[in-house]
């Protein structure tokens, strides 16, 4: 991990997610684990035309790890249920202070 990187995660911009079920992408590279960060009001006014709750939890999803809708699809569920959890932290750190 470069220092970038490394500063971002410490800072909590930034958390690796290690899949427990890694996949091979369409690109045949093999994901083990995801980068995800923390959403901003861009993000949800981007995907606030979406109707479909799981539609847009995808698209949200596909926006703070960089994926596409269709890689996310190949995870498994434990290791989506991990990216959920990965959320509701970022969005209930806050208001815990």
């Amino acid at each position: 991990m470069n220092e970038a990187k490394q500063l971002q995660e410490d800072l909590g911009v930034n958390t690796v997610v290690k899949l427990k079920y890694p996949v091979r992408l369409a690109t045949g590279q093999m994901l083990e684990q995801v980068t995800v960060r923390r959403l901003c009001v861009g993000d949800l006014r981007a995907v606030s035309h979406l109707t479909n709750e799981a539609e847009q939890e995808l698209a949200l999803f596909a926006r703070m790890t960089g994926m596409i809708p269709e890689d996310l699809d190949c995870l498994d569920l434990v290791d989506w249920k991990q990216l959920q959890e990965t959320f509701r932290r970022f969005t209930e750190a806050d208001q815990d202070k």
